[in-house]
Order: C-alpha cells, then structure tokens, then sequence
C-alpha cells in the first residue's frame, strides 16, 4: 500500500518512539488529506500512530463547520477522545476551530484549539507546550495571499492519492461559512505541483523509499475550478492549463478531479480533460457542485449559474466524452423551495445528463444569510424530497452502469483486495477467489449490475495498452 511517508515507524532514521497520537476526521476530502499529512508529521517526529478508538497520548480532530450539526458531531467527538482516556490532551483543529475558537477552548478537556493557518505546525506547538494548565489557542485571519505554500500530498491507510492544488473559495454562497474558515482562493505553483505528483508516481523514486508509486492520484481543495498560477512572467494558467501539463508527465498514472463549480466547467477544461482520459492520465469523471437545478433557488443560494448553464455543460461533456460518469451535490429544502421549485429541480434532474446525485437536506449554519431567511421548510419536507431525490439518483445510477454490461474497464483494486474503482467512477466487487493486490490496475469486465453492486471477472492485470473509454474528436 502507497504511503508517502510511511506512519509507522520504519524509516532507519526515526527518532524513538516516544508519545502516541489518533486523528478523527470531519467534513471534506481536504481534511482528510491535510490529517493524513499531520499523521505522516507526528510519525516522522517519533510519535506512534493509533487509531481513534485506542488509547493515546494526545487526540487530534479536525473539525467542520459546513453546517450545525457538523458542529455538534465535532463537540461530539471531542467529548468522545475525553471518555476514552481521561488523561490524554485533546487537540481541535480545521474549520470550526478557525470559526469559533473560544466556543471549542470553552469545551471540557481541550489542551488545543488550532486554526487553518497554523495546521501545519501541530507538531510544533503540541511539543513546545506539552501539558499547558490552559487551553492554548493559535488562530489568526487567513493569509490574504493568493499564493499556496507546501504541498500537502498522498493519504496512508488509502490506495490512491491526494494532492492538494488549491484552498480557500471567493464565493459567499448564502448557506456556507467554509469562504470565512478557509480564506481566499489560493493555488500552489505550477512547478511545486508537478514536482509533488512525479514523487507521487514515480516507481524509482518510491522504490528507494520501500513503497509502491501512486497509479491513482486525485487533485483536491476547496474549491479547484478556481485554480490560478500567476508566473513570474505575468502569464496565467488555470485548471486547463495545469491539467495540459500534468498529463504530459510520463510513468502509468490517472488523475481525478474533485468538485467543480459548473461555471467553471469550460469547454477548454472539458477538451483537456477528453485528450487525458484518451491518454489513459485523467479519470472520465466529473462532479459538479451544483446544489439546485432551480432558478430563483440557486439565486437565492447566491449561485453564480443557471439551469441552462448546468444543463449545456452535462451535455457537452456528454458529447466529447460519452462514458463518462457526472454527478452533482443537491442540497432540498433551502428556504424558499416550494413544492413547485422542488419539482422543477426534479425535473430538470431527471432529464440531466447525470447520473448520480449527492444529496443533502438544508442544515442551517449559525452565521450565514440563509440562517436568518424566513421561509424555512419543515424537516418532515426535506427528508421527503430528498427520499425523491435519492431515488431518482439510484435509477439513473443504474441504468449508467447497465451500459457497461460486457465491457472492460480499468480497475484500481482497493485494500480488500476484492473490489476497486473504475476510472470513471465505479464501484466494483471482483469475482476473483484470491485477492488481488491493492494498488494494481486490473483489466475486469462488468458482468452484473444491481441496485445496490457492481460486480466484475478479472482478466488480466497492469497493461500498457488500457482499454480506453470512448470520446469524440474534435
């Protein structure tokens, strides 16, 4: 399994063993990343690694604060590392602690309460305090830059890999707060991004280090559709422009993209991403943040696109690269949404060219425009509607995946080593009597599709010639 580093201990230089340290995770695949390089951090400096359930020394949560009850499961966990070892320091980080550090600093049992901005020194500040008599809070206002500095990279305990191109989001959506936790839009360089994913995929350079290279690694932040390098020579690249480089970056390797705000889904992208998936380097996968397919909702959301605008970029996404899989996040039941927006968003969602959905029911946020809307809907509404929603997505998730009845696709096998992901997005059981090895692309054909699996025959294993998914030229 790819770990860069390792979290155990077995690099000959590592100091000795010395503290133990578990991290729960909340919210968003950049948390996940950014506690996975703490975890490689604390590991690097000495500490053991353990899981959440265990005893350990110091408790590490990366919190959220999308919405109130992401708050409440924060304070909830914290309440959990005290239970489970009543002498271990507690330490909160990420978005809710950014948001409201007294709130968390208040709570019974916190040492830590550290910001987004100070994320990367965890290590530093739980070791030059280690038993402070009060909670010790390092929190500042987001760097206004719109520079990334370090690159945060690869994920243990996963198969594929993260890299981290971007953070902060320049949209003040009504219902989220995450523009506030995060800051401004903010992109790592170019060069630090090509440099970061070559360590990532290169068998050589992982081989010196006794692990395997990433063959799957996806490109995350809060917001990438927002990506901008400015070169020392004034020239701008965006998302497009980085993906036309990375691909050309040799060695066996596929990118996946993480949500993207439809307005940023150009044509330019959709081109550069169709060339990738022809060359076998990026997943054939989208995922919109979409949230409505309702005109005076997504206005009300403070949405910059229209249904239109959606519904233009499915279909042309749909006719240069027709295999591939889009789906959106939905939120049902933001103030406002009356039966008949709802119904149009239903409709409008059904004759989309998606075909799966996230969906959420509205959670308000403490703090934000839709808090304080009026004409907020009942629980009992929501959770119909997104019953409607959820089975709409089931069907139409089935009849995509019905498509590829009697093809091959591509496989990463996963940790079990008896299920994977396709590129574009499927989750496979594989018929085969043995485990395959994690971290290998095996070739499977797709013999049987139901509401709840996807089931695949392996035939053959890593190849240089993968079977490629369909696109049409330009």
């Amino acid at each position: 399994m790819p770990i860069l580093p390792s979290v155990q201990d077995n690099s000959p230089d590592a100091r000795p063993l010395r503290r133990s340290v578990a991290f729960y995770t909340l919210g968003c695949k950049t948390n996940q990343l950014e506690t996975s390089t703490l975890a490689e951090r604390f590991a690097a400096g000495g500490w053991r690694v353990v899981p959440f359930d265990e005893a350990a020394s110091l408790y590490v949560i990366n919190t959220c604060t999308v919405t109130e009850r992401a708050d409440n499961e924060s304070k909830r966990i914290i309440r959990r590392a005290r239970l489970s070892s009543p002498n271990a320091q507690v330490l909160a980080t990420g978005c809710f602690a950014q948001i409201a550090p007294e709130e968390l600093a208040a709570q019974p049992g916190v040492h830590y309460v550290v910001g987004n901005n100070f994320k990367d020194r965890i290590l530093d500040i739980v070791e030059q305090t280690p038993a402070p008599e009060k909670p010790v809070i390092q929190v500042s206002e987001i760097d206004k830059s719109r520079i990334l500095e370090g690159a945060s990279k690869a994920a243990p305990e996963r198969t594929r890999g993260s890299l981290k191109i971007q953070d902060g989001c320049d949209y003040k959506c009504t219902y989220c707060i995450i523009w506030e936790a995060r800051g401004l839009s903010r992109s790592l360089p170019v060069e630090d991004i090509k440099a970061s994913l070559i360590q990532m995929i290169d068998p050589d350079y992982n081989a010196l280090l006794g692990q395997e290279a990433f063959k799957e690694v996806g490109l995350t932040g809060i917001n990438i559709g927002q990506y901008e390098d400015v070169g020392a020579n004034g020239q701008k690249k965006d998302l497009a422009d980085l993906l036309a480089e990375l691909i050309q970056i040799p060695h066996a390797f596929r990118l996946r993209l993480t949500s993207l705000d439809p307005l940023e889904v150009s044509q330019k992208l959709v081109d550069v991403v169709a060339e990738g998936v022809a060359l076998g380097k990026i997943c054939p996968h989208f995922h919109l943040s979409a949230q409505s397919a309702e005109d005076s909702v997504l206005k009300r959301m403070a949405r910059r696109h229209h249904v239109d605008e959606m519904m233009t970029v499915c279909d042309y996404i749909a006719e240069k690269i027709p295999d591939a899989s889009v789906g959106s996040d939905i939120i049902v039941g933001f103030p406002g949404e009356t039966s008949e927006s709802f119904e149009t968003t239903f409709e409008n969602l059904k004759r989309c060219k998606m075909n799966y959905f996230h969906v959420f029911s509205y959670s308000k946020r403490k703090g934000t425009p839709a808090a304080g809307f009026g004409d907020q809907v009942p629980e009992r509404e929501k959770k119909a509607r997104a019953k409607r929603l959820r089975a709409l997505s089931d069907e139409k998730s089935m009849a995509y995946r019905q498509r590829f009845l009697g093809k091959q696709l591509a496989i990463l096998v996963e940790d079990s080593g008896l299920a994977g992901t396709s590129a574009n997005y499927l989750h496979v059981d594989l018929d085969n009597s043995v485990p395959l090895k994690p971290n290998t692309i095996v070739y499977a054909t797709i013999t049987s599709v139901t509401k709840e699996t996807t089931s695949a025959t392996c035939h053959s294993r890593e190849s240089r010639n993968p079977p490629s998914y369909s696109r049409k030229l330009s």
